[in-house]
């Protein structure tokens, strides 16, 4: 059984648009195996490969609240990437992928705005 690497409580196996995923029930969050997240992970890359004049902002805070944790199925730390909006955590030795309580939705905020705006992403230049 996984634990949560958050909240170090077991994780509860779930299903999530016929996905089956994991679960902490304490702070929401959720671990994706690799692939599970296929759909959201692909309008992601999509939106990260956007390269605009403009400088990008960087979400990361300085301010050492940046937590390293350790991949749920694999143990190996887990890197911290901005997409979208939302920090998310990438394990590059698994291709697991860990989205704290909210984060989805952040990621599927962005996958609409790409879909809604993506003409004019393709007018500014990739």
């Amino acid at each position: 059984m996984r634990d949560c690497p958050v909240c170090g409580i077991p994780l509860k196996e779930e299903t999530l648009h016929r996905q089956a995923i994991d679960r902490c029930e304490k702070c929401r969050g959720i671990f994706f195996d690799h692939g599970e997240l296929a759909s959201i992970l692909n309008i992601v890359r999509i939106y990260r490969s956007f390269k605009l004049d403009e400088a990008e902002i960087d979400t990361l805070s300085d301010n050492g609240d940046n937590r390293v944790i350790d991949c749920p199925s694999c143990g190996m730390p887990m890197a911290q990437k901005e997409v979208g909006g939302a920090v998310v955590d990438f394990c590059d030795s698994c291709g697991g992928v860990w989205l704290d309580g909210g984060e989805i939705q952040a990621l599927k905020m962005a996958e609409n705005h790409v879909r809604e705006n993506i003409n004019l992403y393709i007018r500014l230049g990739m």
